[in-house]
């Protein structure tokens, strides 16, 4: 600036008018690289939904149905990838063209400075250097800017994953000493699905010791009123209790681990059958006791009927169920699941 004021102002007048655009552009980034990322996880689920489904896919023959589906999808992704490359190239051109921009100007007054003995031609040297300085800054600034915005709209949608809260605590509350008696009560119980009213108004006092089926139509709520006893859900109105105790007052972690679980669909996981029966029991030394024919998770074995599947192969409990149980049928998933229950 000391050299020519005037000239110094000629080359940064390109400075201002890239800042702005530099700001709404970086806004257009962040929110595209957000939709982007929003559409990359759609089509990933959708992927792995049908994958996972595949025998109900083929079943209902509708694995072209499905391909059309995803191909949708992932057309949208594209559509979203080449607003975001083309704004991302075009934002990098104008960067180049002003930095090019700045030198140009700076040349072609300079030299008019020059010819009129204004300015030396070592100052205009030396302004050419640093105009050439101010050009590489600025593209290397928009190159930091682009990547940090689509840095922040990636990130966006994993900020709002982690800073949900859960409607039930993962952990906290009450974890009395003793192992509960049983006593299950549902104190007019209130539940709805999506705004479609499940349970209105439900009573239900469960004794211990003594076995108890509820039986109802397809969607009355059976397996809701399981699913409100181990608290995966809270009702809307009412209460729950064990023992006399508002089960919200309860730690989940303690709840959940005096209660036994076989779904209507058994999930197994990938690994062997000992392995899937003891998931969740608390035992330190399990392969020392492994042929102890006493221990509570051989015991649940034999309970679950698991003699016939186990003897079928020569690696007996160690048999790998595979991913999902794909390797079992129905029928031994359930047991398998039984087992797991009353280990439990």
């Amino acid at each position: 600036i000391y050299m020519s004021p005037s000239l110094a102002l000629i080359g940064l007048c390109v400075v201002p008018p890239v800042s702005m655009l530099a700001v709404i552009y970086g806004r257009f980034v962040r929110g595209i690289t957000k939709q982007l990322q929003d559409a990359l996880a759609e089509s990933s689920e959708l992927a792995e939904e049908k994958i996972s489904n595949i025998k109900t896919v083929k079943a209902f023959s509708k694995e072209a149905a499905e391909c059309k589906t995803y191909a949708q999808r992932i057309e949208n992704l594209l559509t979203l990838a080449y607003k975001e490359s083309l704004a991302v190239g075009s934002f990098y051109g104008l960067t180049g063209l002003a930095g090019n921009t700045i030198i140009i100007l700076v040349l072609y007054y300079g030299g008019g400075m020059v010819a009129t003995e204004q300015l030396t031609v070592g100052n205009l040297t030396s302004f050419l250097l640093y105009a050439a300085y101010v050009g590489i800054s600025i593209g290397g600034l928009s190159t930091f800017y682009t990547e940090l915005n689509k840095g922040l709209g990636a990130a966006t949608r994993l900020w709002e994953i982690v800073d949900r809260q859960p409607a039930i605590p993962v952990s906290g509350g009450k974890k009395p000493a003793q192992r509960p008696k049983g006593e299950l009560v549902l104190d007019n119980v209130f539940f709805t699905y999506a705004e479609a009213p499940l349970l209105q108004g439900v009573n239900l006092h469960l004794q211990p010791g003594r076995s108890i089926a509820l039986v109802g139509r397809s969607g009355c709520g059976k397996s809701t009123i399981a699913s409100l006893i181990m608290r995966l859900y809270d009702p809307d109105k009412g209460r729950v209790l064990l023992d006399g105790v508002d089960i919200k007052d309860l730690d989940p972690v303690w709840l959940r681990s005096h209660i036994g679980f076989v779904s209507q669909e058994p999930v197994l996981f990938s690994g062997t059958i000992k392995e899937n029966i003891l998931y969740g029991a608390l035992d330190e030394d399990l392969d020392r006791q492994l042929n102890d024919r006493n221990v509570p998770w051989m015991a649940a074995a034999r309970t679950a009927h698991l003699k016939e599947l186990v003897e079928a192969s020569t690696d007996g409990f160690n048999r790998q169920v595979g991913a999902r149980g794909g390797q079992l049928s129905g029928g031994q998933k359930q047991r398998v699941a039984i087992a797991r229950a009353i280990v439990k």
